[in-house]
């Protein structure tokens, strides 16, 4: 039996800047990952999972799929990135930090 053949989506690398909780667990401000240029917030989690496997349980759900639930990332300083896809490309930069935050 034959299997269609699926294209390979092109990747880019971003840097994923972390703040609070996110910084205090990797230990580092940010790190570069690879993503499909068009993305989800749920495609740029799992690969952080698994570039930061200690990000899991903080800024990532438990199971890796996606980010807790108070956690977002924020392309550029300029767009929030949720469920529909969004372009990204070469050095762009996703900020991740908590929705709760104190003040």
């Amino acid at each position: 039996m034959e299997t269609a053949h699926r294209p390979e989506r092109p990747s880019v690398r971003v840097a994923v800047e972390l703040f609070g909780s996110a910084r205090l667990a990797y230990g580092r401000a940010a790190v570069d990952v690879a993503v499909p240029a068009r993305s989800r917030r749920a495609d740029v989690a799992r690969a952080l999972a698994g570039a930061c496997p200690e990000l899991v349980g903080v800024a990532i759900r438990e199971d890796g799929a996606d980010l807790a639930p108070s956690y977002t990332f924020n392309l550029n300083g300029n767009l929030f990135v949720a469920d529909e896809p969004v372009s990204l490309a070469d050095g762009d930069a996703l900020l991740l930090f908590s929705s709760l935050s104190g003040g």
